[in-house]
């Protein structure tokens, strides 16, 4: 009985190491994973997108043709692919004001979640809703009351005011969207601009004269004429096309960069010298601004667009 009851003793000793040893494994085991989770989670804090800091002595703006989401485009160029990429470079720049082009509705949902401290206003082109590409203007609601009075869509035509229309040999429906912005912390409104975010054809010239002509005539004919003004957009054309030049004529409109880099990226990273194509001009009332084509790439070998953006600072 004495051994039996020693060998029962026995048993219960050994289940009971058995149990810790096991237990303790498991600890060890999900002490691993615990500094696994710690290592991970610092390297995306590591890893974050951060935003430029505004100085407090400019404000940036953006104008970028993000190229639209179309069957044809695969790998890559395909939206899903890169719309993270387009989408953290706008948020790093943390722009007061963006204008895009060829931005098709499911963009313009991608990027309203994708940038929450913007709001954004536009129409498709072809039916004035939602139907065709967008030339939205994101701006921080944080920094900028919208007009109520003063914002809205034209159509590059003779008659700008019927949506899907088109007059001057161009195959593609044009837009402007335009809008008048007052400052957020300036409690008399005083402080305003007018923001006119545009696409123009990239075949017939005479359609690119008359939008020209047009963008001048609606510039003009704004509400509040002591407001000043800012014109971006994909133009289609250089700084040595007609069309552009009538916008600069008689210091109407001012160009603040210089003929550095073509702003057609050909879905390629690198910035290679030439003529762009992509613009931001204002009012001369804006004296001092920094104007830059820059790269956005997804990686060694791609752009995030087949367009660069393009970034104006203005220093207030």
């Amino acid at each position: 009985m004495r051994l039996n009851a020693f060998s029962l003793y026995d048993y219960v000793i050994f289940n009971f190491q058995l149990t810790m040893h096991k237990l303790i494994l498991s600890m060890i085991s999900w002490l691993k994973n615990m500094h696994c989770c710690v290592i991970f989670l610092v390297f995306l804090t590591n890893t974050a997108i951060y935003a430029e800091e505004p100085t407090g002595d400019h404000l940036t703006l953006v104008c970028y043709n993000i190229r639209q989401d179309t069957d044809s485009d695969k790998g890559p160029k395909d939206w899903g692919s890169r719309k993270g990429v387009v989408s953290d470079y706008l948020l790093e720049k943390n722009a007061s004001i963006i204008g895009l082009q060829e931005v098709r509705h499911n963009q313009l949902i991608d990027l309203q979640k994708a940038l929450p401290d913007h709001r954004s206003l536009g129409v498709g082109r072809e039916d004035g809703k939602k139907r065709g590409e967008y030339s939205p203007v994101f701006y921080n609601h944080k920094e900028w009351i919208l007009d109520p009075k003063e914002n809205g869509t034209f159509w590059l035509s003779d008659t700008p005011t019927i949506a899907n229309s088109r007059s001057w040999g161009n195959h593609h429906t044009r837009i402007c969207t335009w809008a008048r912005f007052i400052a957020k912390g300036d409690p008399e409104k005083k402080t305003a601009v007018y923001i006119y975010n545009t696409h123009w054809d990239h075949q017939s010239q005479p359609a690119r004269v008359k939008s020209a002509l047009l963008m001048i005539e609606k510039i003009k004919s704004r509400k509040h004429k002591d407001t000043p003004y800012i014109l971006m957009g994909d133009l289609n054309a250089t700084l040595k096309n007609p069309a552009v030049k009538s916008l600069l004529a008689n210091e109407f409109l001012k160009d603040h960069g210089e003929n550095k880099y073509r702003s057609s990226s050909m879905w390629k990273p690198d910035l290679v010298p030439g003529l762009r194509i992509d613009h931001i001009f204002t009012s001369p009332n804006f004296e001092k601004a920094d104007f830059e084509v820059e790269s956005n790439p997804a990686n060694k070998d791609w752009s995030g667009s087949d367009h660069h953006p393009v970034v104006l600072r203005i220093k207030e």
